[in-house]
Parts: C-alpha cells; structure tokens; sequence
C-alpha cells in the first residue's frame, strides 16, 4: 500500500511539472518561427521566450513551499495564457495582426485573475469571511495586479523608448496630423484605462460563472474547495 501511494505521489509530481515541459517546448518552437520568419530580432523578445516556462513553475513551487493542493487544471490555464500573451503577442506580434488581440487577453486575464484569486482566498481560509467581502477582495486584488501590469508598461517604455502599450499609430499610415487631432485620437491613458476596466468585466464573468456553479450545487466550487483544503501528505 505504501509503495502505491509512493507510486501516485512520484505521478503526480511528474504531473505538476508537465504545464512547464510544455512551455518549453512550446517556447522552443516560437523561438524557430521568430528566428526566421521574422527580419528584426529584439533582445527583449528572447527574454520574454525565457522567462515564460518559469512562470509555469510558479504553483508546483507554492504547492512544494506550503504544502498544497492548487489544481493543475489552474496551472494549465495559466500556461495557455502566457504563451497566448508572451510568446504569441509580445513574441510573434499578435497584437498587431489580430484586431482587439490585446483587450481580449485583458478581458481573460480579469476571468483567470479572479479565479486565482479565489484559489488564493481559499487557500487562507478566506471562506470565513462573508461572501460580499470575499468576492469584494477578489476584485479589488484583479485590479490592482492589473495596475502594476500597466505600470510595469509604463516603465518599460521610459527605459527602452518603446511602446509596449501599443497605443502610437503608424504615422505613414494616418498621414498629417496636427498635435490635437494627434491626441483626441491616439492618447496612452485611453489604452490603460481600457485595459483595467475590461479586466474588471472579466472579473463580473467570473461571478457569473460562480452563480451559474451556485445554481448547479456548486458542482465546480464544491471540488476546488475540498481539493484545496485535503492536506498533502508528507514524504
């Protein structure tokens, strides 16, 4: 019996690290299509190539660090994100090929943002509190990592002088513009305060999905909670 269970425990382990292997690779072969189906190469696309597999190490490091349970079904939505946003977006510049590319990931990382906010309550013992202020936290903490995101944007391009928040136009594209015409169409507070606000929808999405849970017996709810809160046991 105890070899059985040394066996599910070596298994599971191997599970937890698969979401990075996967980054890996998948990393791997954004590397190839950017080296040559693209002619400029930035040294910041190589870091973001790098660092996006060591993202997909964050849970299974909380899980070994404090001793839990955060599902793999979470780690493997946080990796399909990040290689949505890093390795196709900043990498192979969706945001430009795909129209609104930007503002739907924002819109997804509000849903994805909540849902770890959730497991991270939870994880507290944040189910002793009351629903409005749990659910209350859960935005509140969406939106101010939202905030650094854009913050982080906003340091990146004083340091590089370039545009991570993608809001300058292709100036041979708009022609002649004079300095308020510039403005009134193109302003860089417009990009990140549409960013955070549809962060926020994201977040009234998540809800949505909670009530529709509630109305189904917290079938969803109901497991993450038990998994989270049935101890691990120690090697």
């Amino acid at each position: 019996m105890e070899i059985m269970e040394e066996r599910n425990q070596k298994r599971n382990a191997w599970l937890e690290f698969l979401p990075a292997i996967i980054m890996t690779v998948a990393g791997a072969v954004t590397l190839f299509v950017y080296l040559f189906a693209y002619g400029e190469h930035e040294i910041t696309s190589y870091l973001a190539i790098a660092v996006a597999p060591l993202i997909a190490l964050g849970i299974p490091l909380l899980n070994r660090l404090f001793n839990g349970t955060i599902p793999l079904a979470l780690n493997a939505a946080v990796c399909v994100f990040t290689f949505a946003a890093i390795d196709l977006g900043t990498v192979l510049n969706f945001y430009a090929l795909i129209p609104q590319y930007d503002k739907i990931l924002h819109t997804l990382f509000g849903v994805l943002g909540a849902c770890c906010m959730f497991v991270l309550l939870l994880f507290g013992n944040g189910e002793r509190l009351r629903p409005w202020c749990f659910f209350l936290l859960i935005l509140l903490g969406v939106l101010g990592v939202a905030a650094l995101w854009e913050i982080y944007e906003f340091v990146e391009g004083a340091i590089t002088h370039t545009d991570p928040q993608r809001w300058m136009p292709d100036l041979n594209a708009v022609g002649d513009l004079t300095v308020r015409e510039f403005f009134a169409a193109y302003h860089p507070l417009s990009d990140t305060m549409w960013d955070i606000i549809v962060a926020a929808f994201g977040v009234f999405a998540f809800y949505l999905l909670v009530f529709v849970d509630k109305l189904c017996g917290y079938k969803v709810c109901g497991k993450l909670y038990k998994q989270i809160k049935t101890p691990r046991k120690k090697n």
